[in-house]
């Protein structure tokens, strides 16, 4: 994440941006990459916010099974991962097929509306999790007086659902009308390259020994002291195998 609003923030200084965060208006708001990156990391940002709930320890026992992990997971990797799917397409498709994809206009619509689909659909999902909603159950009946507060929220969650298939169905009108258009000559497809080119590369950030070095230490110091506390109870030690016979 860091790198990439590092090299955002390049790239816009190249073009003339200047100030503390005046170079954000320097960047190519109206080319589709642009916005997709941002509203991807916005809803990275939300979502990864909400991860450091489910990997706490504490607070996790409150949230654990309810719809506030649909509303994470699904704001990660349906909101964050899939949108730059859509960015990807579209950078892709002109060299893939030869056609233009030249409604530049449809294209930050779909972004929009898969964004404020997926945040509709999501935040609901947070919230009925708070108030402990199951992830999985098979009826609900919201007049019970009990569960009648998370009725509105789910009905939010259904129009953002609905929305976020009109950003679907958008997406292949979009790629259906590029067949639509005249042949082009894409030419080569360009990679980004560094903007100084690195003389020596280290090994150690280079491979993946530190990184899975420092995944295995941090997996230890975060579940290490709770899974030991846990085995050094009486009550939570492995049962006698019961013979039949009262103990």
């Amino acid at each position: 994440m860091f790198t990439i609003c590092a090299s955002a923030e390049i790239a816009s200084r190249l073009r003339g941006g200047k100030g503390a965060f005046g170079w954000l208006t320097a960047l190519p708001w109206r080319n589709p990459i642009m916005l997709a990156t941002a509203l991807s990391l916005v809803m990275l940002g939300f979502g990864g916010a909400g991860g450091l709930i489910n990997m706490s320890y504490q607070l996790d026992t409150s949230i654990h099974n309810t719809q506030w992990i649909t509303g994470h997971f699904h704001l990660i990797f349906g909101g964050a991962i899939v949108i730059m799917y859509f960015a990807i397409a579209y950078d892709l498709w002109p060299h893939l097929t030869g056609r233009a994809l030249d409604c530049l206009g449809l294209m930050r619509t779909q972004l929009w509306l898969w964004f404020i689909g997926m945040i509709v659909t999501t935040f609901p999902w947070h919230y009925v999790g708070i108030l402990g909603m199951p992830r999985r159950m098979a009826f609900y009946d919201y007049a019970n007086p009990a569960i009648a507060a998370q009725s509105f929220p789910v009905i939010l969650s259904a129009v953002g659902a609905l929305i976020l298939l009109i950003s679907g169905l958008l997406f292949l009108v979009i790629l259906a009308r590029g067949q639509l258009t005249r042949p082009i000559d894409a030419g080569a497809y360009r990679f980004s390259i560094p903007l100084h080119m690195p003389a020596r590369i280290p090994v150690a950030l280079n491979s993946f020994g530190l990184w899975l070095a420092l995944m295995i230490g941090l997996t230890v110091v975060n579940y290490g002291f709770p899974i030991a506390h846990l085995m050094a109870l009486n009550n939570t030690s492995v049962p006698a195998v019961y013979s039949g016979e009262p103990r």
